[in-house]
């Protein structure tokens, strides 16, 4: 079946589990009788949400997981739910011999720590097998010293055996607006975060050339070295100003901007708490860190103040990273809410922009526009310039001093080339032309709301979507998002699938981006012919 494509390759398994061993020792429970105790209620609790709807009811340690019409799919949904509560990753050969709720509760607690036997035990396991060379003839076959090529390579194969294309690395060979040529086809594309159309605005892209022109293609050292120049020094205080901070400092890549930030800043003794939907770089940022981290409900400031009372006083400084557009579901935090919790307990507030800004509020400016709430009010504000914007980098904003200091101290901006000329050009034009030409914001929402009203009208699943421009198509399985996307392909549509475990199994989805650039005609069509689809493949 297609259901397991790009996915990890385990099934249930039918009969009862054998003890579970790396080499020749038994990989024991870590937590004492307490911590078991609440990994049985998490983890029952869990799988009692995924039971399909008419079998719901209170499960036992020793039921089958098959029998309680638990599938694969489902499952896939439950170790999702898993990872995010426990800021773990399952890797397929623990799940080997899985068939009960015990046997998943056994798991969790067996792998859920680093474990000190365990690393013996697996060193065990590696003096028993003969050590291979990288470069062994050998290791290109099912004794391979790269597995995790092969799994890949695997996955790839079973997308050719059940009839669908890779989906990703697409190659655009022109983009003209929204229009997109891919295999001399031309295609309605909404794949693309230029939200403002920005990207291809003439006085950008003059921007662009004149800087290429004074400065040349690269900043060629960092900015703290030979790589600054005007032009960044003057995008810094053109998004200080727009944004509405005392200071803001460009960082040439958004992903880097989190992943170096989180761990520069804060370190042992601190905490980190992130939205359970963090983007990766985030998520990658905090696990760098030596402080504390620690998820919490998509959204939920109420649990989040929970944990904030019970943990607070154990660290010195704490911070809650969300985001202002959530780029899988297209949904936003109730930010007045985060922020009375986040004074309420002393912690800092981190929002990652990278998706509201430019998108968000009466002028563009982001989440606190949208909810008319002063930025300084909060401590971090995160954002790149490679989506609304139309270039590419990220930046922090925040108060005099902390931004100083990070721009001085953050290694992603210290041992990084500075952001390039035409790019920090073309930022540089981007937010003077969004304050010049608001009716780009305005067409932005109309579009968007448009799809949405006639996604919805046709009974299209749109999750917790609501005015961004990022609006999911949920099909319940990745073998179907892959299908419906590669048919609206053929069909002149490109909006790629979101598989798992990107997303839980049960909320794999073809996601859409709006545009102020997309008109109502092409709008119309694409919601038409996506219900087509989506009720052929039902």
């Amino acid at each position: 079946m297609a259901t397991d494509v790009l996915q990890p390759s385990y099934q249930l398994m039918a009969g009862p589990a054998s003890s579970r061993r790396v080499g020749e020792a038994v990989v024991r429970d870590r937590p004492d009788a307490h911590g078991r105790s609440a990994i049985s209620r998490v983890v029952i609790e869990t799988l009692e949400q995924v039971m399909p709807a008419g079998r719901s009811r209170r499960l036992s340690v020793h039921e089958s997981l098959a029998d309680v019409g638990i599938d694969t799919e489902r499952f896939l949904d439950a170790l999702s739910r898993l990872e995010g509560r426990y800021q773990m990753r399952f890797h397929a050969s623990w799940l080997t011999g899985v068939c009960t709720c015990g046997d998943l509760i056994d798991c969790v607690a067996e792998h859920m720590f680093d474990a000190a036997d365990r690393g013996a035990a697996q060193a065990s396991a590696t003096q028993q097998s003969p050590r291979r060379s990288i470069t062994d003839p050998v290791a290109a076959g099912t004794d391979s010293a790269w597995p995790e090529c092969d799994a890949l390579e695997e996955r790839l194969v079973g997308l050719e055996a059940a009839g669908l294309e890779n989906p990703f690395l697409l190659a655009n060979e022109a983009v003209n607006g929204r229009v997109a040529t891919l295999n001399g086809h031309d295609t309605i594309s909404f794949t693309s975060f230029d939200y403002l159309g920005l990207a291809g605005h003439p006085d950008v892209r003059q921007a662009a050339k004149d800087a290429i022109d004074r400065f040349g293609c690269s900043a060629s050292a960092s900015r703290m070295v030979g790589g600054n120049n005007t032009i960044l020094d003057a995008l810094d205080a053109e998004l200080a100003d727009f944004i509405g901070t005392e200071r803001a400092v460009m960082f040439p890549c958004g992903y880097g901007t989190n992943a170096s930030v989180f761990n520069h800043l804060f370190g042992a003794g601190d905490l980190i708490l992130h939205d359970e939907l963090a983007h990766n770089s985030i998520v990658q940022g905090a696990a760098l860190s030596k402080a504390g981290k620690r998820s919490f409900r998509h959204n939920d400031h109420q649990q989040l103040d929970s944990l904030l009372g019970d943990l607070r006083s154990q660290y010195r400084r704490v911070v809650v990273a969300i985001e202002g557009v959530y780029s899988m579901d297209g949904d936003y935090p109730d930010l007045p809410r985060f922020l009375e919790v986040k004074r309420k307990h002393d912690a800092m507030l981190y929002v990652d922009e990278a998706h509201s800004i430019g998108t968000m509020g009466p002028e563009g400016r982001g989440i606190c526009d949208f909810f008319g709430v002063d930025p300084r009010e909060g401590d971090l504000w995160m954002g790149t310039i490679s989506k609304a914007l139309g270039a590419q980098g990220g930046y922090l904003a925040g108060p005099e001093r902390l931004i100083r200091y990070l721009g001085f101290t953050t290694p992603a901006f210290v041992f990084s080339t500075a952001c390039s000329p035409p790019n920090a050009a073309a930022a540089l034009e981007a937010v003077r032309v969004i304050q010049r030409e608001p009716w780009r914001l305005a067409r932005l929402r109309e579009r968007s709301n448009l799809f949405l009203r006639l996604a919805n009208d046709v009974g299209l699943d749109t999750g917790t979507s609501r005015d961004t421009p990022v609006i999911p198509v949920i099909l319940g399985s990745s073998a179907r998002a892959m299908q419906v996307s590669q048919i609206l392909l053929t069909r002149g549509i490109n909006a790629r699938p979101i598989l798992y475990p990107a997303v839980r199994e049960a909320a794999a989805r073809v996601r859409f981006f709006l545009t102020c650039e997309h008109t109502e005609e092409q709008i119309v069509h694409a919601v038409e012919t996506l219900a087509e689809v989506v009720a052929a493949t039902a």
